[in-house]
Protein backbone atom coordinates (compact mmCIF):
# COMPACT_ATOMS: atom_id res chain seq x y z
CA UNK A 1 0.00 0.00 0.00
CA UNK A 2 2.45 2.19 0.92
CA UNK A 3 4.20 1.54 -2.36
CA UNK A 4 0.86 3.04 -4.22
CA UNK A 5 0.93 5.82 -1.82
CA UNK A 6 4.30 7.31 -3.02
CA UNK A 7 3.43 6.78 -7.06
CA UNK A 8 0.07 8.40 -6.61
CA UNK A 9 2.32 11.55 -4.57
CA UNK A 10 5.12 12.00 -7.24
CA UNK A 11 2.27 11.52 -10.06
CA UNK A 12 0.61 14.69 -8.38
CA UNK A 13 3.55 16.50 -7.30
CA UNK A 14 4.76 15.45 -11.22
CA UNK A 15 1.05 17.14 -12.55
CA UNK A 16 2.08 20.16 -10.24
CA UNK A 17 5.44 20.97 -11.66
CA UNK A 18 4.25 20.39 -14.54
CA UNK A 19 1.73 23.09 -14.47
CA UNK A 20 3.80 25.49 -12.70
CA UNK A 21 6.29 24.77 -15.80
CA UNK A 22 2.92 25.80 -18.43
CA UNK A 23 2.34 28.75 -16.19
CA UNK A 24 6.40 30.26 -16.36
CA UNK A 25 6.48 29.47 -20.09
CA UNK A 26 3.22 31.32 -20.59
CA UNK A 27 4.23 34.36 -18.80
CA UNK A 28 7.48 34.47 -20.45
CA UNK A 29 5.87 34.41 -23.64
CA UNK A 30 3.26 37.21 -22.81
CA UNK A 31 6.55 38.97 -21.65
CA UNK A 32 8.47 38.48 -24.33
CA UNK A 33 5.04 39.67 -26.57
CA UNK A 34 4.42 43.24 -24.17
CA UNK A 35 8.40 44.21 -24.95
CA UNK A 36 7.77 43.69 -28.33
CA UNK A 37 4.82 45.81 -28.31
CA UNK A 38 5.70 48.65 -26.02
CA UNK A 39 9.53 48.55 -28.15
CA UNK A 40 7.43 49.17 -31.34
CA UNK A 41 4.77 51.59 -29.93
CA UNK A 42 7.74 53.91 -28.32
CA UNK A 43 9.96 53.65 -31.41
CA UNK A 44 6.07 55.14 -33.38
CA UNK A 45 5.67 57.86 -31.13
CA UNK A 46 9.57 59.05 -31.70
CA UNK A 47 8.33 59.03 -35.28
CA UNK A 48 5.42 60.59 -34.39
CA UNK A 49 7.22 63.86 -31.98
CA UNK A 50 9.92 63.97 -35.04
CA UNK A 51 7.34 64.60 -37.64
CA UNK A 52 5.54 67.24 -35.45
CA UNK A 53 8.45 68.92 -34.98
CA UNK A 54 9.37 68.98 -38.35
CA UNK A 55 6.41 70.31 -39.28
CA UNK A 56 6.80 73.29 -36.46
CA UNK A 57 9.70 74.10 -37.58
CA UNK A 58 8.72 74.10 -41.86
CA UNK A 59 5.34 76.39 -40.57
CA UNK A 60 8.50 78.78 -38.38
CA UNK A 61 10.28 78.68 -42.05
CA UNK A 62 6.96 79.94 -43.87
CA UNK A 63 6.26 82.44 -40.96
CA UNK A 64 9.93 84.01 -41.62
CA UNK A 65 9.01 85.22 -45.05
CA UNK A 66 6.26 87.39 -42.88
CA UNK A 67 8.09 88.51 -40.46
CA UNK A 68 8.93 92.23 -40.49
CA UNK A 69 12.31 92.65 -41.15
CA UNK A 70 11.98 90.52 -44.79
CA UNK A 71 8.52 91.57 -45.46
CA UNK A 72 8.58 93.24 -49.26
CA UNK A 73 5.72 95.87 -47.80
CA UNK A 74 5.10 97.87 -51.99
CA UNK A 75 2.48 94.80 -52.41
CA UNK A 76 -0.60 93.64 -50.23
CA UNK A 77 -0.89 90.56 -51.81
CA UNK A 78 2.29 89.20 -51.78
CA UNK A 79 2.70 87.26 -48.55
CA UNK A 80 5.19 85.48 -49.16
CA UNK A 81 7.56 88.14 -51.10
CA UNK A 82 10.94 88.91 -49.29
CA UNK A 83 12.36 92.40 -49.62
CA UNK A 84 16.00 91.62 -50.76
CA UNK A 85 17.74 95.15 -49.88
CA UNK A 86 16.02 94.67 -46.74
CA UNK A 87 17.64 91.81 -46.05
CA UNK A 88 21.12 92.98 -47.82
CA UNK A 89 21.15 95.55 -45.41
CA UNK A 90 20.71 93.31 -41.93
CA UNK A 91 23.43 91.43 -43.51
CA UNK A 92 25.85 94.21 -42.63
CA UNK A 93 23.99 95.61 -39.32
CA UNK A 94 25.24 94.23 -35.72
CA UNK A 95 22.38 95.17 -33.46
CA UNK A 96 20.12 92.00 -35.00
CA UNK A 97 22.95 89.62 -33.58
CA UNK A 98 21.63 87.30 -31.72
CA UNK A 99 18.08 88.45 -32.66
CA UNK A 100 17.06 84.96 -33.46
CA UNK A 101 18.78 83.16 -30.40
CA UNK A 102 17.95 79.67 -32.02
CA UNK A 103 18.34 79.95 -35.66
CA UNK A 104 21.95 78.23 -36.56
CA UNK A 105 21.25 78.94 -40.20
CA UNK A 106 19.77 81.77 -41.74
CA UNK A 107 20.23 82.14 -45.64
CA UNK A 108 18.45 83.60 -48.26
CA UNK A 109 19.04 82.47 -52.05
CA UNK A 110 18.01 83.45 -55.47
CA UNK A 111 16.85 80.20 -57.46
CA UNK A 112 16.14 81.99 -60.88
CA UNK A 113 17.83 83.96 -62.22
CA UNK A 114 20.96 82.30 -60.93
CA UNK A 115 24.36 84.57 -61.16
CA UNK A 116 27.77 83.51 -61.24
CA UNK A 117 28.74 85.09 -57.80
CA UNK A 118 27.12 83.47 -55.11
CA UNK A 119 27.61 85.08 -51.75
CA UNK A 120 26.43 89.15 -51.56
CA UNK A 121 28.42 91.83 -51.32
CA UNK A 122 28.26 95.70 -51.35
CA UNK A 123 30.05 95.06 -54.72
CA UNK A 124 28.39 92.74 -56.63
CA UNK A 125 24.61 93.22 -55.06
CA UNK A 126 22.17 92.52 -56.84
CA UNK A 127 23.83 90.62 -59.32
CA UNK A 128 24.43 88.07 -56.93
CA UNK A 129 23.06 84.59 -55.69
CA UNK A 130 22.45 84.44 -51.82
CA UNK A 131 22.93 86.30 -48.54
CA UNK A 132 23.79 84.50 -45.80
CA UNK A 133 23.09 86.48 -42.46
CA UNK A 134 23.66 83.61 -39.56
CA UNK A 135 25.55 80.68 -40.12
CA UNK A 136 26.99 78.19 -37.17
CA UNK A 137 27.79 74.73 -36.46
CA UNK A 138 25.30 71.74 -36.38
CA UNK A 139 22.36 72.19 -37.32
CA UNK A 140 19.42 70.81 -39.73
CA UNK A 141 18.47 72.95 -42.33
CA UNK A 142 15.01 73.93 -44.18
CA UNK A 143 13.48 75.59 -46.95
CA UNK A 144 10.46 77.32 -48.31
CA UNK A 145 10.21 78.74 -51.41
CA UNK A 146 9.35 82.71 -51.45
CA UNK A 147 9.81 85.30 -54.22
CA UNK A 148 12.28 87.67 -53.58
CA UNK A 149 11.54 91.17 -54.44
CA UNK A 150 13.53 94.78 -54.99
CA UNK A 151 12.97 98.38 -56.30
CA UNK A 152 15.10 98.05 -59.87
CA UNK A 153 16.48 101.66 -60.76
CA UNK A 154 16.96 100.32 -64.51
CA UNK A 155 13.14 99.36 -65.30
CA UNK A 156 12.14 101.91 -62.48
CA UNK A 157 9.45 99.48 -60.94
CA UNK A 158 9.50 96.90 -58.54
CA UNK A 159 11.38 93.44 -59.64
CA UNK A 160 10.58 89.95 -58.51
CA UNK A 161 12.32 86.80 -58.89
CA UNK A 162 11.81 83.16 -57.33
CA UNK A 163 13.98 82.18 -54.57
CA UNK A 164 14.11 80.35 -50.98
CA UNK A 165 14.60 80.84 -47.68
CA UNK A 166 16.77 78.54 -45.54
CA UNK A 167 16.67 78.40 -42.20
CA UNK A 168 18.56 75.72 -39.81
CA UNK A 169 17.48 75.46 -36.51
CA UNK A 170 20.32 73.94 -33.93
CA UNK A 171 19.79 70.34 -31.86
CA UNK A 172 16.65 69.50 -33.91
CA UNK A 173 17.56 65.86 -34.55
CA UNK A 174 19.44 65.37 -31.16
CA UNK A 175 16.20 66.85 -29.28
CA UNK A 176 14.58 62.96 -29.66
Amino acid sequence: MEILQNVKFSKGQFKIQQMVFVLVATLIFFGIVAIFYVSIRFGSIRGDVQDERQEAVLAQVRKMAGTPEFIWTAWEDCAACVDMDKVFLLKNRTSYQGFWKDVALLKVKRVYPNYQINECTSVNYPRCNEITLIEKEGFQSYESFVSLCRYDGDIGQARCELGKIIVGFEGIENAV
